[in-house]
This record gives structure tokens, C-alpha cells and sequence, in this order.
């Protein structure tokens, strides 16, 4: 009697050893992939963003629960998340509850709008992103990264300037796309062709180069340099507009004809000299005819 209770007790700690395993993973940890990503990609200080994330079950890929759970519907509820703010970067929506299952090799995308504060210095900022999922109601925490960059577009002078117009070159430093660009002039008795220059998107480290006329503001004087010239330009980092710090440069225009001084004198006598050796050379090379 005491042989055949053993007996029965080997065969039923053999079943509990076989069915523990599949139990365990399957109620305990089903894994959870959590991506994220933010529109724009990275923010300006007082940027608004939309912050993606999107939630996997990934226990078809980790195979959960091994050989034995293979013909199981491996589907776990996520029952609620949480993102939590900073003095940093502020949580503009609310936290999901009741979420449901999600099937092996599904998923679900959440949406949360953020802010970046006013003076935020440049750098990477985390934000606390906890999910409880499971009929166990695992809490799985993960560290959402949030990146801010205070650079705009930026400005300098191509080349020297010719008569009548100035170029410049506009250049993207950020590790993100911007759009709605464009380059605005401004100097006082100047008029400036086109008024404001359009480039568009701009994708990470492009630049343009582009070239204003200018033209006096009276049509009856010319422009007299030095003239002082100031650019800004005006963008979207997202659906963020910005305007960046006004870039100064001079410019002197190239004298359109002589105005009698030593020095334009001079430079006609020689221009002259230039033309009449020509000529006596050209003279020289004509064929000798008898008359």
C-alpha cells in the first residue's frame, strides 16, 4: 500500500514539474516591447511635441513558455501606463487605462502630448513611462528619451558681394527635418528682391545658397555704401513656429561709373593707354598696300 501511494505521489510531482514552467511563463512575464519616438524629433525649448509609444507583445519572439506553450494563444491585457513629467519636460495628456489584449505580434500605439519648458539648456531629458500588464499585473518601467536642441537655422555670407546683390548661405545644423523656411531682408532706403526668400524643408546639415537684389528705395539715387544689412529667418521645428536672432553684414556697392576722382582718372588715362597700344599693334600687323 505504502509502494503504491509512492508511486502515485513521483507521478504526480512529475505532472506538477511539467505544467509549472508553462504556467509560470505564460501568467507571470509576458514581454512587452516599448518603442518610442516624438514628432518633431527633437524639440526647441518651448516646443510642444506628440510622443509616440508603441507597446508589443513579443512573446511569439522571446518564445515564452518554450516547446510546451507552442499552441497557445499567448495574449496578455495591459491594464493601464503611466508617463510621468518633469520640471524639464511637461506631460500635457492624460494616462491610459483599460487598454486590452494584445495579441501575439500585435501591438498598441499610444499618443501623448509633451512640452519642453521655455529655458530648457540643450540636451537628452528621460521621461518614467510604467505599464501594467499581465493577469498578473506586472509593472514593466522603461526610460522614454526626449531630446532638446536650441540650434536654428543659420546664416552667413557665400562670397563677395557683386554690383546689385548679395548671397548668403542658409544651413540646417540640427539632427532633425524643418520646414517653412525662409530668409527675411532688411535694411533702411534698400529694397530687396524677392522680399522674402521661400526655401522650404530642410533636411539635417543641407545648406542653400541664395541671392537678394538690391535696389535703392528712391528710384531716383543709387544705393551709396557701406549699407547696413540684416537677415532673420522664420521656420517650423514640427508644428512649432520660430524666428531665429537677426545675422548683420555691410554692404558697399561697386562704383557703376566714374565720378571724376584722381583715381577714376587715372584709371581711364590707363584704360586708354591700353587701347591705343592695341590699336598701333593692330596697325603694325595690317598687311603694307602700295598706292
Amino acid at each position: 500500500m505504502r509502494t503504491a501511494s509512492l508511486a502515485s505521489l513521483m507521478v504526480l510531482l512529475a505532472a506538477l514539474s511539467t505544467a509549472v514552467p508553462v504556467t509560470a511563463s505564460y501568467i507571470y512575464f509576458m514581454p512587452v516591447i516599448v518603442q518610442s519616438s516624438s514628432s518633431p524629433e527633437v524639440l526647441m525649448p518651448g516646443d510642444s511635441a506628440i510622443l509616440t509609444i508603441v507597446m508589443e507583445n513579443g512573446a511569439a519572439s522571446y518564445g515564452a513558455g518554450g516547446e510546451n506553450a507552442r499552441d497557445q494563444t499567448l495574449s496578455t491585457p495591459v491594464n493601464s501606463t503611466s508617463l510621468k513629467g518633469t520640471s524639464e519636460i511637461e506631460v500635457l495628456s492624460s494616462d491610459y487605462s483599460d487598454i486590452g489584449m494584445i495579441g501575439p505580434n500585435d501591438n498598441v500605439v499610444l499618443y501623448y502630448k509633451i512640452r519642453a519648458n521655455d529655458s530648457l539648456p540643450d540636451g537628452t531629458y528621460f521621461l518614467d513611462f510604467n505599464v501594467k500588464a499581465g493577469y498578473d499585473g506586472v509593472q514593466i518601467g522603461r526610460k522614454i528619451p526626449i531630446k532638446v536642441d536650441s540650434s536654428g537655422v543659420s546664416l552667413s555670407r557665400a562670397e563677395l558681394p557683386s554690383q546689385g546683390s548679395i548671397s548668403l548661405d542658409v544651413a540646417n545644423p540640427r539632427d532633425n527635418s524643418l520646414s517653412a523656411v525662409s530668409i527675411i531682408p532688411s535694411a533702411s532706403g534698400v529694397v530687396f528682391s524677392p522680399e522674402e526668400y521661400y526655401i522650404g524643408s530642410m533636411d539635417p546639415d543641407e545648406v542653400f545658397t541664395i541671392s537678394f537684389a538690391l535696389s535703392s528705395q528712391n528710384p531716383t539715387t543709387e544705393l551709396k555704401g557701406p549699407i547696413n544689412l540684416s537677415f532673420s529667418s522664420k521656420f517650423k521645428n514640427g508644428e512649432n513656429w520660430h524666428q531665429s536672432d537677426s545675422y548683420g553684414t555691410t554692404y558697399d556697392p561697386l562704383p557703376a561709373k566714374s565720378d571724376g576722382s584722381p583715381v577714376a582718372l587715372l584709371g581711364a588715362g590707363a584704360l586708354a593707354l591700353v587701347l591705343v597700344g592695341g590699336y598701333l599693334y593692330w596697325k603694325r600687323k595690317l598687311p603694307f598696300k602700295r598706292g
